[in-house]
This record gives structure tokens, sequence and C-alpha cells, in this order.
């Protein structure tokens, strides 16, 4: 029996500012269900459906995906607070890495191909080794072939590409880590071994970062002064630590990683 406060779905597109069509679609997603059928079989809406309608559409229309949405309209009021804190850091997230295309586009030209981003969209695994060498043009060559050798001898680890992290400089010493990207499944299976201390080695899953990178070549003894200075003609800041990239198919070069931006910080992404 439709009661005086019952709406059809076109008087409640009226009262919502809604489109029939997207009440539909609110009904068929399991967002917002009429109140009840009436006998005709319309959809009848209550007038304290309102508020609900309205405050689904807002967080749609401000990128909600419906999942949060649904768990958001079920959470308590203190459940609410922190669904909103997770949508405003996101969104944070979201104005930070379009900053950083907007720098990028804004820097480049149209025959400049020498920066350029790349990102990390899961955590990745690296395998860390303390490192020391003599300070030379293409100092790192012989310490990764001798690592990765080392590692295929004694532990059948099979390795494609190798990290250089420098840290300080000592006299004629560079000292930093040396890295080693594994895939999930050989990190699980390493996490815990014992060996890891004999060798002194770190494992870290490193967060999802969108990087800026430069092709350098590994004898350039200007490359960071001259990554500094495209930096600044970008208006890039690091947010973290660089990274030197090696194929181990070629030594001769190597990718400088900058991260720029971080994405939010939580349980590692597989």
């Amino acid at each position: 029996m439709v009661t005086d406060a019952a709406m059809t779905i076109q008087m409640f597109s009226t009262r919502t500012g809604l489109p029939a069509s997207t009440l539909r679609y609110y009904e068929k997603e399991r967002l917002i269900v009429p109140k009840y059928r009436g006998d005709n079989g319309y959809r009848m809406y209550g007038e304290e459906q309102i508020p609900d309608a309205i405050k689904i559409h807002s967080l749609r229309l401000a990128d909600i995906n419906l999942s949060d949405i649904r768990a958001y309209l079920r959470a308590s009021k203190d459940e609410k607070v922190e669904w909103i804190m997770k949508w405003r850091g996101e969104i944070d997230g979201k104005l930070s890495a379009l900053q950083v295309a907007r720098q990028y586009l804004q820097g480049i030209e149209s025959n400049d191909q020498h920066l350029q981003l790349t990102k990390w969209d899961v955590s990745v695994p690296i395998l860390w080794f303390p490192l020391r060498v003599k300070k030379q043009l293409n100092p790192y060559a012989a310490a990764i072939e001798e690592k990765v050798g080392h590692l295929l001898k004694k532990y059948h680890l099979r390795c494609d590409e190798a990290f250089i992290q420098p840290d300080t400089v000592d006299g004629e010493w560079l000292i930093g880590r040396i890295g080693f990207r594994l895939s999930v499944a050989i990190t699980e299976m390493l996490e815990g071994q014992q060996w890891l201390e004999l060798e002194q080695a770190n494992l870290e899953w490193h967060n999802p970062a969108l990087f800026v990178t430069l092709e350098c070549g590994a004898g350039d003894a200007f490359a960071c002064f001259n990554l500094m200075l495209l930096l600044q003609s970008f208006g890039f800041e690091p947010v973290g630590r660089k990274l030197e990239r090696y194929s181990l198919r070629d030594l001769s070069t190597y990718q400088w990683m900058i991260p720029v931006h971080h994405a939010q910080k939580g349980d590692r992404m597989r």
C-alpha cells in the first residue's frame, strides 16, 4: 500500500536531483534500494532515503569506488571517520602524482628523450648486501658480477638486474649497498633464512613509487651533477634515496631512479 510519504522514482529523482537512470544503477549495485514496490510494481522510495542517495552520489563524484561506499554505509560512526581519513590520504596521493606528471609535461620538449617516468605499482622485494668498492670509472661492474656469480653458485638464485644505493665516500672507497630484485615466491622462501645473517644480507620490501629516471653511462663521472641540474630544471623534489639500476645484460650503462612520489604505506601489495 502506498503511503503519502512514498515517492515514485520520478518524484525521488526530483527531490534528490539524481537522474532516474542513476538511481536504477545504484539499485543494481545494492547501494540504495527502493523501500518497497507498489501494487503496480513501481519503485517506491521513502523520505528518509533522500540523505543516503545524495551522500552516495557525492561520494561517487569524489571518485570513491562502489565497494568502499558499501563498506562506509555499513560502518559505525568511528569507522566512518577512518574511511574519510583513508580517502583523504588517497586523494592527497593522487594530487601528488598529478603534480609530478604536470612538472614532467611542462619540462619536456618534443625532442627530449633523456628524463623519463617509471612506476612500481606493487611492493618490490630487494635482497641487499653491504658494498665497498674503490672509486674509479664504472666502479660497480666487477662487484655486481662477483655477487651474481656467488648467489647463483651457492644459493641457486638467478638475477636479471642489480641495484646500487650509494651511501658515503671514505677516501678512495665508495660505500653503500648492492641489491637484487627477487620474485615474490623466492622472497617468501628466503624470509627468516639464517644464511641471510651470515651473508650480512637484508631483505626489504620497497613501497610502490613513481620514479624520475635517466639513462647514464657507467663511465660518466659527471652524471650525478648533470642529473641534479636536470631535476632542478623540472622542479622535481626527491622523496627518498635514489637507486642505480643495472641490467645484467649490459653493465656499461645504468638507469638512475629518483623517487618523486610514494604510494600510501600499508600492507605489502602483491
